[in-house]
Parts: structure tokens; C-alpha cells; sequence
């Protein structure tokens, strides 16, 4: 594969890890404050999750270690995200259901 190529797959690896650091950051600094997290979406990390699976059998699939490189962080983060705000979430149930 010529190195043009491997650095645009690089780039792109790059721009997919970007993506979604900003919502990592939020939920981490909101872990503790359900209002704070009020915009996220906990289908959309599933969703992201699942999107990050595919594209690692792709790139076994395919031998194209850019294709995959994403989901390393993407996946684990999807599960972080998806762990906090439900954590976060859980006590606010909990009242309103109790109320």
C-alpha cells in the first residue's frame, strides 16, 4: 500500500478519534450532575458502539488496520459514556418513580 494511501487512512483514523472526544470530555466532567448530561444519548453511543464493532471486522476482513484503528478508543469510550449516564440517570429514576 502506497504511503499516500496509509496517510490518508491515518487521517481519517485521526478525524474519527476526534469526533467524539468532546462528548467523553463532557461526560466525564458531568459524570456526577444528570442535568449536565441532559443532551446525551445513550442510543447514540449504542449505536457508535455497534458502528465501531462492524468496522473492526471489516478491518480484519479487509487487513486494513486504519479502518479499525477507531473503534480502539471509540468502542471503550462508547462504553464509559454509555456506564456514566446511566449512572448518573439512575438516581433521578429512581426519585421520579418513587414520587
Amino acid at each position: 500500500m502506497s504511503l499516500f494511501v496509509e496517510l490518508v487512512g491515518f487521517l481519517a483514523s485521526a478525524v474519527s478519534l476526534v469526533l467524539w472526544w468532546p462528548q467523553a470530555v463532557r461526560v466525564w466532567r458531568f459524570r456526577h450532575d444528570p442535568s449536565g448530561l441532559g443532551g446525551v444519548s445513550v442510543s447514540t453511543q449504542v449505536l457508535l458502539l455497534a458502528n465501531a464493532a462492524l468496522w473492526a471486522v471489516y478491518a480484519l476482513l479487509t487487513e486494513s488496520f486504519w479502518v479499525g484503528a477507531p473503534g480502539l478508543v471509540n468502542a471503550p469510550l462508547a462504553v464509559g459514556t454509555i456506564a456514566l449516564v446511566r449512572r448518573a440517570r439512575l438516581p433521578r429514576a429512581y426519585e421520579e418513580a418513587v414520587r
